[in-house]
């Protein structure tokens, strides 16, 4: 092996002495780079860590030239910060989608290894090359899943090799078929034959044990979405009462006084109902535009108190692209949003900083993808979805289903960060639970039961919003139907 020449060892010195780690993949990128680019390229990456905040491993795109930051928008006096992420290239081919797994796998990989019970897992080409019955780990994405005379078998890849692993016994079945296609995971097992490995155990790369961050003000945030303004179902009379509830003028004394502490409102996506996105669509419309639908919501939201801000991000009914991750909802479409200052419009997904919390917020598409074919999760309950996806670290893992991905450089959907609150909508049911310190929480919506809904049995809980307290993180629903 040839010795590490003195630049690039003082680079990597200077890494950790920062107290950043660097991945093995960022090392061989660091150790290929001339000596004389090597300062300036760990330069540029540990600055881009620090504006980014949360990131602990420093990957390839961190240093390389193509990786942006987005620059957080707000007002002078705003508390509400968005966090600044990577803005990946895209790339309009089959290229694109290897490029997009392959720092996926990275990604995730590093996440992983970050262990300390994973730190001593071997590459999948290595562990192929152990003599037959030696136990091993390795990390690897599950290129598929299916069954076999009462055994489970996923095939397992990584970038240099793959093979297939069996799973058998009930409760390792029972956890195995959890697992989702496209999801990286460690495997734990024996070598049994040329190709075929045993499992006996499935780790996923999930979150560790979380001490959340509190505000030190007692404020409060509104967690909602799926308004479906321009739909003939948006509730109107329900979001009336939610303005009405947060200017004080709905409910008994407690309440109202519990709507004085309200400071940020966040919005998950579907504001509006959008044009053209299912068959039919326009039948069920009362405002036929986009630009009218966005018109609408923006006269809504100026009911608003004027010291609340709101967070928009977009989903699939919005005007932006289907596939993920989506930018924010354009000016063009949206020229009266634009134009408050209290509101934010923020990509989907996105971190957000509130008061010190950090709050990932995402719309949620690919909780049909889970909730529709994975045993143990269903419609009724998507939160057990919600903590599925935190586990995974990824907000949309399987590529062919319903969610589409856009083919990019970089894998922005990784959970590369550990949030302190986690909020989707998408399934317009509310639903809350705390998983290893994290706060997930399901919106509810301002639609009522559609046709389609109807059909799958879908019943969904319009008029009930999330209320979250970022100084004792204390989250309870507030049904706006029962407020007189």
């Amino acid at each position: 092996m040839c010795a590490v020449k003195e630049p690039h060892r003082k680079a990597i010195e200077e890494v950790i002495s920062q107290g950043y780690q660097i991945s093995p993949q960022a090392y061989k990128f660091l150790l290929s780079q001339p000596s004389g680019d090597v300062e300036r390229l760990v330069s540029l990456a540990l600055d881009r860590a620090r504006r980014l905040g949360g990131v602990f491993v420093l990957e390839p795109h961190h240093f390389t030239p193509e990786f942006e930051v987005v620059e957080a928008k707000a007002p002078v006096d705003s508390q509400m910060v968005i966090l600044p992420q990577p803005e990946a290239v895209s790339i309009g081919s089959a290229q694109g989608y290897l490029r997009l797994f392959q720092s996926r796998f990275q990604q995730l990989e590093s996440i992983m290894k970050s262990r300390m019970d994973l730190r001593d897992a071997a590459p999948l080409a290595q562990v192929l090359k152990l003599p037959l019955k030696v136990r091993f780990k390795t990390i690897a994405m599950v290129a598929d899943k299916y069954t076999r005379g009462g055994r489970l078998f996923l095939e397992l890849e990584s970038p240099e090799a793959s093979a297939t692993a069996m799973v058998s016994g009930q409760e390792l079945v029972s956890k195995a078929l959890e697992v989702l296609k496209d999801q990286v995971i460690c495997l734990e097992g024996i070598r049994y034959n040329q190709g075929l490995l045993i499992a006996n155990d499935l780790i996923w790369p999930d979150v560790p044990l979380h001490q959340a961050s509190r505000s030190e003000k007692d404020s409060l945030v509104v967690f909602t979405g799926d308004l479906h303004i321009g739909s003939n179902y948006f509730r109107r009379d329900l979001f009336q009462k939610l303005l009405d509830w947060l200017n004080q003028r709905l409910g008994p004394r407690p309440s109202r006084e519990l709507a004085s502490k309200v400071k940020y409102l966040v919005l998950v996506g579907d504001t509006v109902d959008g044009i053209g996105v299912y068959p039919e669509q326009l039948g069920e419309l009362t405002i036929s535009t986009q630009l009218g639908q966005y018109e609408e919501a923006a006269q809504l939201l100026e009911g608003l108190p004027k010291h609340i801000e709101t967070l928009i991000i977009p989903g699939n009914h919005d005007a932006v692209r289907r596939s993920l991750p989506q930018p924010p909802i354009d000016e063009h479409y949206a020229p009266s949003l634009y134009e408050n200052p209290r509101i934010h419009l923020a990509p989907n997904p996105t971190y957000v900083n509130i008061e010190g919390v950090k709050v990932l917020v995402a719309h949620g598409t690919a909780l049909t993808d889970i909730l529709g074919s994975t045993p143990g999760h269903d419609f009724h309950n998507p939160i057990t979805a919600m903590e599925l996806l935190l586990r995974c670290r990824h907000l949309a893992p399987t590529y062919g289903l319903n969610t589409p991905l856009a083919p990019e450089s970089t894998d922005r959907l990784v959970i590369t960060q550990v949030p302190d609150v986690m909020v989707m909508g998408h399934i317009h049911i509310y639903g809350s639970k705390r998983y290893r310190g994290v706060t997930l929480v399901s919106t509810g919506c301002f639609q009522d039961q559609t046709p389609f809904q109807r059909r799958m049995d879908l019943k969904p809980t319009p008029g009930i919003v999330s209320l979250f307290n970022l100084k004792t993180h204390e989250e309870l629903p507030l049904d706006l139907e029962s407020l007189g």
